[in-house]
C-alpha cells in the first residue's frame, strides 16, 4: 500500500494497473490461458476480475462523496452487469445440459473482468495527465503488436508459438492463417479477424496523438505505417469496416487540409501495397463484390432462422451469456449472439453502455484544450469501431476484442468526469472575483489507506491499494 501527497504521483495508481492490464491483453498471446479456468483464465481477465473486486472494496469503505454528479458509463455498466446476473441465475434455474454449466460460469468470470476494466478506468483516472498517459500507453502497445504482425507477414513465421509461460496453456494459434493466397498476420491475436478489429480500434488514438502536440508525436507517425499495413494485411472485412467507421468519424471533425492529407496518405499506402503485393487490393475488393459467394457471409445470413429458435424459447433472459457453443452455430454476430444469451434485456443494457460512452466522449469534448477534442472524437471513433465489430464479428468470444472494447468506454467516461471538474473549477474561479469569497478546499482524502478508484483531485492526498510501487 503507498501513500502519496502533491503531484505528481510517484506510485501505482489506477493508471498503473491499466496499463498492466494492456501488457497483458496484447503483450501475452490470447489463446494462452489458466487451464482450469478456460476462456475466462486468461492474464488479463483475471487482472480485471481483480479490478472489479478493488473497485467494491473501495466504494464499500470510501467515507467521502464522489463528487462529478452522476456516471452514465458507470450506470449503464452496473446496470448491464445486474441484467446479466438475472440472466446467469435464470439459466441455472432451469434445465441446462451439462456442458453449458461450466461456460455459464466462465461467462460470469468474463463479465466481471469486463466489467472491472471498465468501472476503475471510469472512477480512477485521477487527472488529465494520467488519462493521457493511458492513452498514450495504448496507442504505444498497438504500435508494438502492429509491428509484430508486419514481421509476421515478412518472415511468414508466427513467432509467439515459441513463448511459454509457466501456468499457462501453451497457445493454440501455431501457424499464420492465409486467405486468397495471402498471409494473415495475426499478432498476439487468436485471429486475423480479431488482431485486424484491435487495430482498427486503436487507430483514431494513434491518428489523435499523431497530429496533435503530444510530445514525441513523430513516434506515433511512425507507428502509423504498421499500423495500416497491419489492417490492410490483416485480409479481414470486419477489420476494413471498423477501421472506415473509425475514420468517417475523425474525418467530420478535420479540416478540408487535414482530410486531403488523410487522402494522400491512404493513395500513398495503397500505391505501395499494389506493387509490392500484386494481388492484394484486388483480394480485398473480391471480399466485398463477392461477397455472396462468402462461407463465411453465407453462415452469418444462414443464422436467422436458428438464432429465431432460440430466442424464442428464452425472449427476455437469454439462455445465459456464453451458453450458445460452437456446435449449435457460428454466428460471427455478437448482437445476435447476446440476444440469444441475455434475451432483450441484455442487448438493450449493452447498447446502453455503448451508447453511454459514446455521448460522454462527445460532451466531454465539448468545453477542453483542442488536444482534448482530439481525444474525445478518438474515443468516439474508437467505441464506434467497437460497436461495429460486434455486428461482424463474435466480439465476446476473444479476450483482446472485448478488452478493448470495455478499455475505451471507461476511458470515454473517465474524460467525461475530469471535463465535469475541469467545469466546476473554472465556475468558481469565475465566481471568486463577485463573492468574495474563497473557494472551499476540498476535503480530505480517505485516511484509510484503501485504493481510490474515485477520480479524487491529483492536488490532494492520492491513496492506492497496489503493492510494489
Amino acid at each position: 500500500m503507498t501513500v502519496m501527497d502533491g503531484s505528481p504521483a510517484r506510485g501505482a495508481d489506477a493508471t498503473t494497473l491499466l496499463t498492466l492490464y494492456v501488457v497483458l491483453l496484447w503483450g501475452i498471446p490470447s489463446s494462452m490461458v489458466v487451464p482450469a479456468l478456460g476462456s475466462a483464465g486468461s492474464p488479463s481477465n483475471l487482472l480485471g476480475v481483480a479490478a472489479f473486486f478493488w473497485w467494491v472494496w473501495f466504494h464499500v469503505r470510501r467515507t467521502e462523496p464522489l463528487g462529478a454528479g452522476v456516471q452514465p458509463v458507470r450506470a449503464a455498466m452496473l446496470g448491464w452487469l445486474l441484467v446479466m446476473l438475472v440472466v446467469y441465475a435464470h439459466a441455472m434455474a432451469g434445465p441446462i445440459p451439462g456442458d453449458e454449466i461450466s461456460v455459464a460460469d466462465n461467462g460470469v468470470l468474463r463479465l466481471l473482468g469486463m466489467a472491472g476494466i471498465l468501472l476503475v478506468a471510469n472512477d480512477g483516472i485521477t487527472s488529465w495527465d494520467r488519462l493521457h498517459t493511458l492513452l498514450r500507453r495504448l496507442a504505444l502497445a498497438a504500435g508494438a503488436v502492429a509491428v509484430l504482425g508486419f514481421v509476421q507477414y515478412v518472415t511468414k513465421d508466427i513467432w509467439i508459438d515459441r513463448l511459454s509461460i509457466p501456468g499457462l496453456s501453451p497457445g493454440v494459434v501455431t501457424e499464420l492463417g492465409a486467405r486468397s493466397g495471402f498471409v494473415r498476420p495475426s499478432g498476439t491475436s487468436a485471429s486475423a479477424i480479431e488482431y485486424g478489429v484491435v487495430l482498427s480500434m486503436a487507430l483514431p488514438l494513434v491518428i489523435a496523438l499523431a497530429g496533435s502536440g503530444t510530445h514525441r508525436r513523430w513516434v506515433y507517425r511512425l507507428l502509423l505505417v504498421p499500423m495500416i499495413l497491419s489492417i490492410y494485411l490483416s485480409v479481414s472485412r470486419s477489420a476494413y469496416l471498423c477501421a472506415a467507421v473509425a475514420l468517417v468519424v475523425l474525418a467530420i471533425s478535420w479540416t478540408n487540409r487535414q482530410r486531403l492529407q488523410a487522402l494522400g496518405f491512404a493513395a500513398m499506402v495503397s500505391a505501395v501495397l499494389y506493387v509490392t503485393v500484386p494481388g492484394l487490393l484486388g483480394a480485398i475488393l473480391g471480399l466485398f463484390s463477392n461477397a455472396d459467394e462468402d462461407p463465411s457471409v453465407a453462415s452469418r445470413t444462414g443464422s436467422y432462422d436458428i438464432a429465431g429458435a432460440f430466442i424464442a424459447d428464452s425472449p427476455w433472459v437469454g439462455r445465459g451469456f456464453g451458453t450458445f457453443l460452437p456446435r449449435y452455430w457460428i454466428l460471427d454476430n455478437g448482437y445476435l449472439g447476446l440476444l440469444i444469451e441475455g434475451g432483450i434485456l441484455g442487448l438493450v443494457g449493452l447498447l446502453l453502455v455503448l451508447g453511454s460512452g459514446l455521448v460522454a466522449a462527445h460532451r466531454a469534448g465539448r468545453d477542453v484544450p483542442e488536444e482534448d477534442h482530439e481525444l474525445s472524437r478518438a474515443l468516439m471513433a474508437s467505441i464506434l469501431a467497437g460497436a461495429t465489430c460486434l455486428a461482424f464479428f463474435d466480439t465476446f468470444a476473444f479476450p483482446q476484442s472485448s478488452g478493448c472494447v470495455f478499455l475505451v468506454l471507461g476511458a470515454a467516461g473517465a474524460m467525461r468526469r475530469l471535463a465535469v471538474r475541469r467545469s466546476e473549477d473554472v465556475a468558481a474561479e469565475r465566481l471568486l472575483p463577485e463573492s468574495g469569497d474563497r473557494v472551499a478546499s476540498p476535503p480530505p482524502a480517505d485516511q484509510s489507506g484503501d485504493p481510490a478508484p474515485d477520480g479524487s483531485p491529483t492536488d490532494t492526498r492520492v491513496t492506492t491499494d497496489i503493492a510494489g510501487s
